[in-house]
């Protein structure tokens, strides 16, 4: 007997039930958020921090600062965007025209640096336009630099100097820049020399900063008697006495000249300060020619304390803390 034939029937579905019709038989997709949060931004910093300023809108006020291996991931503080972000909390709240830096080990760090800093511009030791500048310096070093408010001063060339003492001065032999200030109306051209000289209080590093003090104070006085000239840095010696133990300072040749040159940072010797946290000496100070001593702000010298600002500064910013002067606009 033959069955007899079944007409199949089709549903039509209605168009909400398609697609858990779909699902049901399988085809079902994991579901992809429309949104999703995007990646973060690889320069963003920790939150800016208050900075009490100490520049003036009617003062020229020049700054050393030794960033402790800033840009190195081998050595320094460990947290690298905490380090970036209080060094921009520093030198936008401290509101100077011009920085001398010391202890950066990269050059693409500063560069990120400088993007957080608006109304600055930057300069290493190791720049292409600097003369001889990768003779001496090469990337992963540490390096000297300025960092300057643009609409005060400009730089108007660089080079490395006494190169042939570099050695004496621990492989970073000084660089100077020429600069144009404007100020209050005028215009003046300096000469800013930024320097890092050789660490330690053993008696062959005393050496290397006494020979290397004795070249430069030969230079300066042959090369730039007539000019107005800066030298902040970190010269790792106090210009009272020296941290070797028993010695004078290696720059006395300085000291003593008073009619030609002055440190205004001796008066921070003379009080007892430190600019490092690790000892109690002033060991980064700010050497002034005549004519930029003519300008001077009496007792402007400050080891600045940022440190009672930041939390752990020692472990995630710097060993030393900036020093400052000002002067009186160019004339």
């Amino acid at each position: 007997m033959i069955a007899p034939h079944r007409t199949t029937r089709w549903r039509i579905l209605p168009l909400w039930a398609i697609p858990m019709f779909i699902m049901a038989c399988g085809g079902g997709t994991t579901p992809v958020d429309p949104d999703p949060d995007p990646d973060p931004d690889p320069d963003s910093l920790p939150e800016p921090i208050a900075i009490p300023a100490q520049g003036t809108a009617s003062t020229l006020d020049v700054v050393t600062w030794n960033l402790l291996y800033f840009g190195s991931p081998n050595a320094g503080p460990s947290d690298e965007k905490l380090q970036m972000a209080r060094i921009r909390d520093v030198i936008k709240g401290t509101d100077a025209d011009l920085w001398s830096v010391q202890e950066v080990t990269s050059n693409e760090t500063f560069d990120q640096l400088l993007s957080h800093l608006p109304g600055y511009a930057g300069l290493l030791s190791n720049d292409s336009s600097v003369t001889h500048g990768s003779d001496f310096y090469t990337g992963g070093e540490q390096k000297v630099g300025i960092i300057y408010k643009s609409a005060i001063v400009s730089v108007t060339s660089a080079q490395l100097v006494l190169t042939e003492l570099n050695s004496a001065f621990a492989g970073r032999p000084p660089l100077e820049v020429r600069l144009r200030l404007t100020q209050g109306g005028n215009t003046r051209d300096a000469v800013v020399l930024s320097l890092h000289a050789k660490a330690s209080d053993d008696t062959a590093s005393y050496n290397k900063r006494a020979a290397a003090a004795i070249g430069l104070k030969a230079y300066v006085d042959s090369e730039l008697a007539d000019d107005l000239v800066l030298i902040p840095g970190d010269w790792n010696d106090d210009v009272d006495e020296s941290i070797t133990e028993g010695r004078d300072t290696p720059y006395r040749m300085f000291v003593d000249d008073t009619s030609a040159w002055v440190f205004p940072t001796g008066e921070l010797s003379a009080e007892g300060a430190t600019s490092h946290l690790r000892f109690n000496d002033v060991i980064d100070h700010i050497l002034g020619s005549n004519e930029a001593m003519a300008n001077y702000e009496a007792e402007s010298a400050l080891a600045y304390r940022v440190d009672e600002y930041i939390i752990d500064y020692l472990e995630t910013v710097s060993d030393h803390i900036p020093v400052l002067v000002r002067f009186a606009p160019p004339g």
